[in-house]
């Protein structure tokens, strides 16, 4: 292999080539690199995106299924009034089938928790992070209030042994009845925000067969 030694400058022009072609050159490398650099983070960012939209169709999905129960709720909440009411005059409730709590579907954000940690958010703009945060925030006090809820229904369970319950245990139900009727206000009001400023641009997805199920056993009347 033939080695061509490097030959000195003779003027100043030559001077100036040689150094143009290595300013070139180290100016090419650094472009491809960062060239290279934004492809990387333009994919990342994009599979960021696109994890995070999949998520949120998931929580609007379980935002809509919990829509679906809401006459039902309504409906059963006025039903155990219409039972405190028998209660106190002495009337049998005679419920024709257990007390039961909604089927719970609970919302969940773990990409983002995720992507909170990695540096494909920093490669967003900060419209479409903002987006994103407000929408996974919204989607986390959305799970709060269903767990919360899904708590006071357990309580409420209670009525299904009224044959041993005492006077103090009728109290505990009216309170958690009172506290469920203001979760589902509080629930109803945050499930208008998601599914319009926050949907993200997404959609529910469909009932499922065993879902649906699920719901209409929940919507079937007390009395």
């Amino acid at each position: 292999m033939e080695i061509h030694k490097p030959k000195a400058a003779h003027n100043w022009s030559e001077f100036l080539i040689e150094i143009g072609t290595i300013v070139c050159g180290i100016l090419i490398a650094l472009a491809g690199e960062q060239a290279v650099e934004a492809f990387h983070w333009r994919h990342e960012v994009e599979a960021e995106r696109s994890a995070l939209h999949d998520e949120a169709r998931d929580n609007l999905s379980a935002v809509a299924y919990r829509q679906a129960e809401a006459p039902c709720i309504d409906r059963r909440l006025a039903e155990l009034e219409e039972g405190f009411r028998r209660q106190a005059k002495g009337v049998p409730l005679e419920f024709r089938q257990p007390f039961a709590r909604p089927p719970i579907w609970v919302a969940s954000t773990g990409t983002w928790d995720i992507a909170v940690s990695g540096q494909a958010l920093g490669h967003m703009t900060h419209k479409e992070k903002l987006s994103f945060s407000d929408a996974f925030d919204s989607y986390k006090a959305f799970a709060r209030l269903r767990n919360e809820e899904d708590g006071v229904w357990r309580r409420l369970a209670l009525i299904n042994h009224r044959e041993v319950l005492g006077p103090g245990d009728w109290v505990e139900l009216h309170q958690a009845w009172g506290e469920a009727m203001g979760t589902n206000d509080r629930t109803k009001s945050l499930m208008t925000y998601i599914m319009g400023k926050a949907a993200l641009g997404q959609h529910p997805q469909p009932i499922a067969d065993d879902d649906a199920a699920d719901l209409k056993a929940f919507c079937t009347s007390l009395f």
